[in-house]
């Protein structure tokens, strides 16, 4: 599966308080209607990880398709 893009990705996490973890952010995308890029690439994400701003998210999101992250 192929990673979202930045803006497609910030689109539907706009509304989100941060910090927060990965099930906040599956929420967030879902309720406004993240399509599978969105959703799996978020469900890629450690659960036990905080994510203090968006930038921290879409780094994390973009090293795990890259194949940075462990």
């Amino acid at each position: 599966m192929s990673a979202p893009d930045r803006s497609s990705l910030e689109q539907h996490l706009t509304a989100t308080e941060y910090p927060c973890g990965r099930e906040e952010l599956l929420r967030r995308a879902a309720a406004t209607g993240g399509g599978d890029a969105v959703l799996g690439s978020l469900g890629g994400l450690s659960d036990s990880d905080r994510y203090e701003n968006f930038d921290a998210v879409w780094e994390a999101v973009s090293a795990k398709h890259i194949g940075g992250a462990p």
